[in-house]
């Protein structure tokens, strides 16, 4: 590429206006009383911000589809037909009384970072899809379209969606699509340059740095377990503290010592008990059992593994110097998902070209990159939310931090057509 023609593709910027009508136009669909927004997924909210997008990607230049996931795509055709097409964009539903910022930030500016490269006439070395992925936020089934775009939908899933199985059969019968099309959505990856999706942080991390974007290294996986520790139940007034076998007082312990450890040598990583229970449930016995939810986060296979290795280690010392069994069971697990090299590369590059500070950082929340990482090459970014707050009316992103994103997506999707 010419020095002269990466400059002029360094100075494009996006319509700031059009970009920030567009998010207020679909605030108003789903609105809530409060100021908040309620487009819950395979509802009739839902199909009018489904309707209000295609109607605004419907214009000469663009390809408009929709797949058997009812993932809906605009597509911007390269002029070289058997070209890789990279995909940019996020989602449109939201969670009940949700903010207007979450998802549909990330869908629009891709449009807008679309248009823009239309409006300017920039030929593309391959096709542009900016896509609204189903159901991200699991009203029904979480991160319905990414499962099914990525080939990771399974009909066990289907058949057991946490918002039910009569709500999953309603909700696909209201945008036309099926099981059978859902899990024949599935793209072929080699196909597909890679992925960009932008977010808020929902966080604070960008504003206590004083940063404009934060660069996501990558997405946690999360380890789910029971835990339970087993005693001796015997009068809460006549057994002495030295020899009680008290499962509640080895639980405890363990939660403190966990969040320890996580502290000190797995930091950022998170972890959470919840769901206590013990037995017997009176004030006048010692509690024979406790048993209790654990979940981890952090951002590779290996780190979680070595947290896993630790955690039970912990159980069992616990266990053992307060006489009682200690038992780790499997409930669940969702695999971490580190971004691409190269498109962190873009998205850095993109960040500089615009004189935008930024930093590296993970995601400790789910999002359909999630799903497309371990796909294509992928990765996401972020703006910073104000106070931290999201799924909730009171989210806000600042004008300034809208614009940034989608300035930072249109720089990316040129960094790709340099390289």
């Amino acid at each position: 590429m010419a020095a002269c023609e990466k400059l002029i593709m360094e100075n494009i910027r996006i319509n700031n206006q059009r970009l920030l009508k567009n998010l207020a136009d679909l605030a108003q669909i789903g609105a809530t009383a409060d100021g908040g927004v309620t487009r819950l997924a395979f509802s009739d909210e839902d199909i009018q911000g489904r309707n209000w997008f295609a109607e605004r990607v419907k214009s000469p230049g663009f390809d408009y589809a929709t797949d058997g996931a009812a993932n809906q795509s605009a597509v911007l055709k390269s002029s070289h037909p058997d070209a890789k097409t990279l995909i940019v964009g996020s989602h449109l539903d939201t969670v009940f009384n949700g903010g207007r910022f979450d998802g549909a930030l990330g869908v629009l500016a891709a449009l807008e970072a679309a248009q823009t490269i239309q409006d300017q006439e920039i030929p593309l070395p391959f096709h542009l899809e900016v896509i609204n992925f189903t159901d991200e936020e699991g009203s029904v089934m979480g991160e319905f379209g990414s499962h099914a775009l990525t080939g990771a939908m399974t009909e066990d899933q289907l058949e057991n969606p946490r918002g039910g199985r009569d709500a999953l059969v309603a909700g696909m019968q209201n945008l036309g699509i099926s099981e059978a099309t859902a899990l024949g959505a599935r793209r072929n990856p080699a196909e597909i340059l890679g992925f960009f999706e932008l977010h808020i942080e929902q966080g604070m991390r960008l504003k206590n740095e004083n940063l404009d974007i934060g660069v996501v290294t990558g997405i946690v996986g999360i380890r789910s377990e029971w835990i339970t520790f087993r005693g001796k139940a015997n009068h809460a007034g006549t057994t002495p503290m030295s020899v009680r076998q008290d499962a509640v007082m080895g639980a405890a312990e363990f939660m403190v010592k966990a969040r320890d450890l996580t502290n000190e040598k797995f930091n950022p990583a998170v972890l959470t008990c919840t769901q206590i229970e013990s037995k017997p449930a009176a004030f006048n016995i010692v509690p024979n059992e406790a048993r209790f939810a654990l979940e981890f986060r952090h951002g590779t296979e290996d780190l979680l593994d070595e947290m896993m290795i630790d955690l039970k280690n912990l159980g069992h010392t616990i266990a053992s110097r307060l006489n009682l069994e200690f038992e780790w069971d499997d409930a669940s697990d969702c695999r971490a998902a580190p971004a691409a090299e190269n498109m962190l590369v873009a998205l850095e590059s993109a960040a500089n070209n615009l004189g935008l500070s930024h930093q590296r950082m993970m995601s400790f929340a789910g999002h359909d990159t999630q799903m497309m990482s371990n796909f294509v090459p992928s990765a996401m970014f972020f703006v910073p939310s104000e106070a931290g707050i999201s799924h909730n009316p009171k989210e806000y992103t600042q004008d300034k931090d809208v614009i940034n994103g989608a300035n930072v997506m249109l720089q990316a999707i040129l960094e790709c057509a340099k390289q």
